[in-house]
């Protein structure tokens, strides 16, 4: 089954119609907006495997132009997707059903047209991907929504059911977000380099080089920052490889730890290298390694 009426909430068991006309709707807007696409992705709560979902099938949509969209608007209306403006305030939205048709109340698709590379394309696919990853994870969302879909009435519509979801997903995205980048090089750009002071504690030295991933934003809001290990000398900028993870237990964002490829750093090493700023947290350390092992600060 596709669609639900619109306003209500209605969660249903994983189906794989879900997937299948996610794959039909993909290769139609394909058909129409062809090289203005640069990557297409089913995403939201029916690409996730293992978790009941209202049926309605979201797709994310990564472009580079905008403008050049909307000039289609009226190609992508006759193949029964129709525009809602100012929905979504960084994205184009679009959407599918017999409400917009005016013939009826359903709804059946939501089209996340985003901009490539930016983070609300890398939050949708985060999301998707990690909770397909982390069961545990998936099965505490299945329950939030679970709860949240009992508590809201047939005709209140979704405003509470939305909100009372928001933090989760907060928490599911930092999350999501540092664990994506274990493993992967990247280039860092320095503001406090090794023998900086701390802007606001002018008793805290940097004795490592400490800056962050240029438009990623972390769990404050702000861009996500790494701890370089491994340069022992001031640098403004360095490519390395991201070797670790710095969760916060009390705080509102995690940190990343990155070395020159080929370096290695136990989870002690790490641990000491960043005490000097993480001792002031409850934070445990992941390392990137085949066993995933985890050691308390």
């Amino acid at each position: 089954m596709i669609g639900c009426t619109r306003g209500t909430v209605k969660l249903c068991e994983h189906e794989k119609e879900w997937e299948i006309e996610a794959k039909n709707t993909i290769s139609r807007l394909k058909r129409i907006l062809g090289d203005l696409i640069k990557d297409i992705q089913h995403v939201g709560s029916t690409a996730i495997l293992s978790i009941k979902a209202k049926p309605i099938i979201d797709i994310a949509v990564a472009v580079d132009d905008f403008d050049a969209v909307l000039r289609l608007e009226k190609e992508l209306k006759d193949s029964g997707f129709y525009y809602r403006p100012n929905a979504l305030g960084n994205q184009l939205l679009f959407a599918c059903g017999s409400f917009y048709e005016g013939t009826g109340n359903r709804q059946t698709h939501f089209i996340h047209i985003v901009r490539t590379n930016s983070m609300d394309w890398i939050n949708y696919i985060n999301f998707r991907d990690y909770l397909n990853k982390t069961p545990s994870a998936a099965k505490k969302y299945e329950d939030l929504k679970i709860s949240l879909a009992r508590q809201t009435p047939a005709d209140s519509g979704r405003e509470k059911y939305t909100k009372g979801k928001h933090d989760f997903i907060a928490y599911i995205l930092r999350k999501a977000l540092v664990t994506s980048y274990l493993g992967k090089t990247v280039t860092i750009k320095m503001d406090r380099p090794i023998g900086s002071i701390h802007p606001k504690h002018p008793d805290l030295v940097y004795p490592i080089n400490y800056g962050y991933i240029p438009n990623v934003f972390g769990g404050d809001g702000e861009e996500l920052d790494v701890y370089l290990l491994g340069v022992d000398v001031p640098v403004e900028e360095y490519t390395a490889r991201i070797i670790g993870i710095v969760h916060r237990r009390n705080d509102v964002e995690d940190k990343l730890i990155a070395a020159p490829e080929g370096f290695y750093f136990d989870q002690q090493q790490m641990a000491k290298a960043v005490c000097f700023q993480e001792q002031y947290y409850e934070s445990e350390i992941e390392i990137y390694d085949e066993f995933n092992n985890k050691a308390e600060l």
